[in-house]
């Protein structure tokens, strides 16, 4: 509805107009209160109500995170002290602004350029010469400079706002502001080597417009991470480059690196000279050719350029990666360069440990390596290196399953350097220093290995580690290892078989006063008991695949319980006994117990072992002494037992002979059943039944001719004896050239002769 003229803020701000009706509609809207200038030409109350107003809402549009709208504001405000002549104001609000507004990122140039002229103008009037060459250096670049006739210079930036107190020398940082000058850094491979030339490429690529002066970079800083020394390049019009395809092309000259000085040394550096003055639109790559010292991962940290124009100094400082990337190398293709693309992080590569040239060589080593062997070998160390070096050597022993072998250097009295070739270590890490070796020199070394008693596996590792002396911070490390494998070369099936003493036994009924005449004659220790003998038949198979010569083999006696004397006698081994591979071979043995005492019939238990000495055909060596278990024999003192042995006969075909003897180690007096069954098999002579009585240590033999009624065959005769008194019956057990199984004792019945 209508109402009247009332007062209103636009009728205390300005007199009425003409155009201006006294009475006017306002129940849609209120009437608006002016513009901004407006009210700040009218007074200092609407300026500073404004300025409350807009930070109010920046107030309100930060808590909402709105940030665009929030740097919009922001703009408003420093605008709007500027156009109150708030001149520090304005800039207070416009350098943070500028310094991280989102629409450089996203690359609303307009936008941008509108902040970058209006802090140019505040920093003219309060006469801040770093602001000023900042600005400077952005608005240079083509995307936000506008067409002018005139060219822009950068070195004017600083020429109009009168004398400055000091020289400025503002630092900025690439991440912060639109670069007129862009760097990238590549290395031409994602891999090298310490002391091997690695090749890069620092591009430098102009901004500007075709409109503006060059800009001349008077020195460049390459910060690295990693085994590489920093560079610096300071400009050098002298230098010619060329061009090539829109590409500035040049090599820059770089001193000798100094060896002597390592990269994390403080102030260790490169310094090189290159053209540095970029024309608008130029790309100018220059290749750079370094040395890594240390292995493991290197990367560009900084990279930094230097100006110095007349009145000012300005460092522009690249430490984000993201503007350090190069998308291409420049490769030399034939005369032309090529571009070759990068699919990675062209500022890193990874550096490698220096390919060694020393050069290493068992000899002598065996294919194949047993058990309790000695092994000794050569180990030819061969400098390849242009130079004289500096060496030692490790020896290790890894991945031990079972008994590590034990290892030595065999030195030599001969040796060119006896106070440095020398081995120092333990069974299983050894060093030796070699000291200097002179260019492709070849030093012999012996090493011997002391195989360990049980089989296994085993890996033994060389590494020798050395330096040039012309570049004694690069240590070099060369390694090489063999798989050993240490096998048992023999198994043995070892049989234990009662047998006969040919010695008779002591009289039970003979005083001790009858045997002291014969005391004399026997030591103080010497045994007065019982005596068995027994047989041992050790079938020795080869498992190598090489022909070996055993020269001895004898059963060993580890341990017997009970105190019983043992003696032992080994049938005459052939010396030097050839043993085929994959062969057998049987070896006999007979073993004599005894007891000290008569009245001791305590069982006895015998832990021994077959002792074998061999060496190696083909390649004889000092005789190796080889351990193999055997079963453990019981050796029963206090039971009866009866034995069979067969008699040998001249003629096959006659009748054969069989003693079958019953012992009575016991104190009783025992009666023995003795039966003899018939057979188809053959015919016999002798007791079909017979009564034995023994008395207390004594034995007694019966013999029994067989007659064969079948040929070339086991023939098994049923004796049995029965202990009446005790119930039992005994089991036969037969002696050497008998076979025992389940059926009894049986005789071998060859071809008759004719």
């Amino acid at each position: 509805m209508p109402t009247s003229d009332q007062s209103s803020p636009t009728t205390s701000l300005q007199p009425p107009s003409p155009a201006l009706p006294s009475v006017f509609d306002s129940y849609i809207c209120k009437e608006p209160v002016g513009d901004a200038h407006l009210l700040i030409h009218n007074g200092p109350d609407e300026y500073t109500a404004l300025v409350s107003t807009l930070q109010r809402s920046a107030e309100h549009f930060s808590e909402k995170n709105q940030l665009r709208i929030l740097e919009r504001i922001q703009f408003e405000k420093a605008r709007l002290h500027m156009t109150n002549g708030e001149w520090n104001r304005a800039l207070r609000i416009l350098v943070p602004l500028w310094q991280n507004i989102s629409w450089r990122r996203s690359g609303w140039w307009p936008l941008l350029q509108r902040v970058d002229l209006a802090l140019q103008k505040c920093a003219r009037h309060v006469k801040d010469a770093d602001t000023l060459i900042a600005v400077q250096w952005e608005l240079l670049n083509q995307s936000l400079t506008p067409i002018q006739e005139s060219s822009i210079d950068l070195a004017d930036a600083v020429k109009d706002i009168g004398p400055l107190e000091g020289r400025p020398r503002p630092k900025l940082r690439t991440e912060n502001l639109l670069s007129c000058v862009s760097t990238g850094f590549a290395f031409e491979s994602k891999e090298g080597n310490v002391g091997v030339p690695l090749k890069s490429q620092l591009v430098l690529t102009s901004h500007t417009p075709l409109s503006s002066h060059p800009i001349t970079v008077q020195q460049i800083r390459v910060a690295f991470e990693g085994g590489l020394k920093d560079i610096q390049l300071n400009h050098d019009s002298s230098i010619r480059s060329k061009r090539s395809q829109g590409y500035v092309i040049q090599e820059a000259h770089v001193e000798n690196p100094g060896l002597e000085a390592s990269p994390s040394a403080a102030g260790a550096q490169r310094i090189g000279s290159a053209n540095l003055e970029l024309a608008p639109g130029d790309v100018s790559i220059i290749s750079l050719t370094d040395i890594p010292r240390d292995a493991g991962e290197l990367e560009v940290s900084s990279i930094t350029l230097i100006l110095n124009e007349e009145d000012f100094d300005l460092e522009i400082l690249a430490t984000d990666n993201e503007y350090m990337q190069q998308e291409y190398v420049l490769v030399q293709n034939g005369m032309k360069p090529k571009a070759r693309r990068i699919s990675r992080n062209s500022s890193a590569a990874r550096i490698l440990p220096k390919p060694p040239k020393l050069d290493m060589e068992f000899i002598g080593l065996e294919k194949e390596n047993f058990v309790d062997e000695k092994i000794t070998f050569e180990l030819n160390i061969v400098n390849g290196e242009d130079d004289a070096i500096d060496v030692s050597l490790d020896a290790r022993i890894f991945e031990v399953k079972e008994t590590a072998p034990s290892m030595a250097w065999v030195l030599d009295d001969k040796s060119e350097n006896p106070l440095l070739d020398k081995a120092v270590g333990s069974n299983d890490e050894m060093q030796r220093q070699l000291g200097v070796m002179a260019a492709s020199k070849v030093q012999p070394l012996k090493m011997s290995l002391q195989a360990p008693p049980l089989p296994g596996e085993c890996r033994l590792e060389i590494a020798g580690r050395y330096f040039l002396r012309s570049d004694p911070d690069t240590p070099v490390l060369k390694t090489m290892s063999i798989e050993l494998q240490f096998k048992q070369p023999f198994e043995t099936t070892t049989v234990f078989l009662p047998s006969m003493h040919p010695d008779p036994w002591p009289s039970y009924f003979v005083s001790q006063d009858a045997e002291d005449d014969t005391s004399s004659f026997k030591g103080e220790n010497e045994p007065d008991g019982l005596i068995q003998r027994w047989s041992a038949v050790a079938s020795v198979r080869s498992l190598t695949s090489l022909a070996l010569l055993l020269t001895n083999v004898e059963v060993e006696i580890v341990h017997v319980e009970n105190e019983a004397q043992l003696r032992s006698w080994v049938y005459a081994v052939k010396p030097s006994a050839e043993l085929p591979p994959n062969d057998v071979r049987e070896y006999h043995f007979y073993l004599d117990f005894q007891k000290f005492d008569l009245e001791d019939r305590r069982s006895s238990f015998v832990d021994s072992r077959l002792k074998i000495s061999w060496s190696r055909k083909d390649s004889p060596r000092q005789p190796t002494i080889s351990y193999l278990a055997v079963p453990e024999l019981t050796v029963a003192f206090g039971e009866p037992r009866v034995l069979a042995a067969m008699q040998e006969q001249p003629n096959p075909g006659d009748f054969v002979q069989v003693d079958y003897t019953i012992e009575n180690p016991s104190i009783y007096n025992l009666t023995f059943s003795i039966t003899m069954e018939t057979s188809d098999d053959f015919a016999f002579s002798g007791a079909k039944s017979v009564i034995v009585r023994l008395v207390p240590l004594s034995r007694h033999s019966i013999r029994y001719n067989l007659l064969p009624l079948v040929r070339d065959a086991w023939i098994t005769p049923q004796l049995r004896v029965y202990d009446t008194q005790f119930h039992k019956t005994l089991k036969i057990q037969g002696t050497g050239g008998m076979k025992t199984d389940r059926r009894g004792v049986g005789v071998w019945i060859g071809k008759a002769n004719v």
